[in-house]
């Protein structure tokens, strides 16, 4: 194998929208700077991850942001105090283990991945360095918090491009001029609501006449974000890479997507955390169960009992709302979601309000008719729609409240006729096993239309599914699903 011949001409040759760089791995759903937040950040999108690198006692480059670990463990021992085993201990013993930069730098191999570098210390850094090129990674950016770190960096033929962080108050093409910085990082986002104001077209010219690309600052305002995307700027660097790496399709005839009980792969299912990274996330639908308390208040929980996914235990039916309040319904995901409460039905419903998107209903075990006034008081009916397993619950809807979107399924009925007539289902959802595009275009010959439910996770079949063009598709895995889409769509385009 030839040897690897890392390079800083990438920067330049990058074409297409600003690369999603994910700060400290996706860490609005996962402890920064963790293996899991990096695979998270992989699967919504992020094309490089930025990453902290200090050195261990023994000589040993780890993926950590702070000096020392009160904030993370609780005790002020510097991390350069401890041993790389001694920190990993440590770490894991609160849920959120330290890797060795090696571990990091082999998964962004495996995955593809590209790593925007910030190192603390410069022996940090070098080694580092090391790990990148044996692992044969091209795409990498070495950060600098200083000026003269920055010219030391250059200075010692680092073979990968050097940025120069900068902070407000400063004029960064000054400093990039003086410490021979071969990219701008601007540091702004406290500097106001929309720091992308300062971006304008004076700060792109003199970006330009300097061959400097521009990296802008860790952002998740959906506003700021939506201008910055639009930007001329090589990366924007995100606690929610998925806000950043959302692909805009050409055609605009692609399916909606319903997210099988939020983003559940993601943070946990049916709470308000999954509901927002799927929304934040681009996507139309998030998919709710709702059940009722045993003092009838409505809630969104999907099985009959507490325990799989809560901390607490026997049928929710049961306890009360009081009871359910306080109950953890992220811990058992993943220790970085602890403390998420268990959702009422309303929580949802004000979420979706202020955001404008759209819900999926399932009605668990709950009176249907309190379900569907509750969620159509506050959602216009064309962004919801409901189902039950219990077809005379919703053969009830149907005939007392008209103005419900209904769902009905092929494989609950012996025909295909039996199902559209059964309570008029605007909606309806097929299977990986019965998709076809005969029923799909009787389907749409009835003025409906056609959903397609999968939750698995075999690109294959995504990408089989795809090839019948449903209307609409209810998937766990929406992130693998909208690239499979979004590459469809191109090929399309391409014909």
């Amino acid at each position: 194998m030839a040897a690897f011949q890392p390079g800083k001409t990438w920067i330049h040759r990058h074409k297409g929208p600003p690369l999603a760089i994910a700060h400290r791995g996706a860490s609005a759903y996962a402890f920064d700077n963790t293996l899991r937040a990096f695979r998270i950040a992989h699967e919504l999108g992020a094309e490089m991850w930025e990453v902290d690198v200090r050195l261990t006692a023994d000589g040993i480059p780890v993926a950590f942001h702070d000096e020392d670990l009160s904030k993370t463990c609780g005790i002020r021992s510097p991390v350069s105090a401890l041993s790389a085993e001694e920190l990993s201990q440590l770490t894991a013993s609160v849920g959120r283990p330290a890797p060795r930069f090696s571990d990091v730098a082999r998964l962004a191999s495996e995955l593809g991945a590209g790593i925007y570098l910030d190192a603390k210390e410069g022996k940090a850094a070098s080694l580092a360095v090391e790990c990148l090129i044996e692992n044969r990674i091209e795409k990498v950016i070495v950060g600098a918090n200083t000026a003269d770190y920055c010219t030391e960096l250059v200075e010692s033929g680092c073979p990968y491009p050097v940025s120069i962080l900068v902070g407000l108050g400063l004029d960064p093409f000054a400093i990039a001029r003086d410490c021979r910085a071969e990219l701008v990082h601007p540091c702004w986002e406290r500097a106001s609501e929309r720091p992308d104001r300062l971006l304008d077209e004076a700060f792109f010219r003199i970006a330009r006449s300097m061959n400097l690309p521009v990296v802008t600052w860790h952002e998740e305002r959906a506003d700021v974000l939506a201008e910055l995307v639009r930007m001329p700027v090589l990366g924007i660097c995100s606690d929610q890479p998925e806000m950043v790496s959302a692909p805009s399709f050409e055609t605009g005839k692609t399916p909606e997507i319903v997210c099988h009980r939020g983003a559940c792969r993601i943070a946990p299912e049916n709470t308000l955390a999954s509901a927002r990274a799927a929304w934040d996330g681009g996507f139309e639908y998030v998919e709710v169960d709702v059940r009722q308390s045993a003092d009838g208040h409505l809630v969104v929980h999907h099985d009959e009992m507490l325990d799989r996914t809560t901390t607490g235990s026997g049928p929710l039916a049961d306890a009360t709302l009081e009871a359910l309040r306080q109950l953890d319904a992220g811990v058992k995901f993943d220790p970085f979601f602890k403390g998420e409460p268990l959702p009422e039905l309303a929580g949802y419903l004000d979420l979706a309000a202020a955001t404008g998107r759209k819900l999926y209903v399932e009605i668990k075990q709950a009176d249907q008719l309190a379900v569907v006034g509750t969620v159509l008081a506050r959602i216009p009916p064309d962004d919801v729609f409901f189902w039950s397993f219990d077809q005379e619950l919703l053969k009830t809807i149907h005939r007392s409240a008209p103005s419900a979107r209904l769902m009905a399924r092929p494989e609950d009925y012996e025909t295909l006729n039996e199902c559209l007539s059964a309570f008029d289902a605007d909606i309806i959802e097929f299977n990986a096993r019965n998709a076809n595009l005969g029923d799909f275009a009787a389907v749409r010959a009835a003025g409906r239309k056609v959903m397609v439910a999968y939750m698995g996770s075999d690109p294959n079949v995504f990408s089989e599914l795809a090839q019948l063009q449903p209307d609409i598709f209810n998937v766990n895995e929406p992130f693998l699903a909208r690239r499979i889409l979004f590459e469809k769509d191109k090929n399309r385009n391409k014909e």
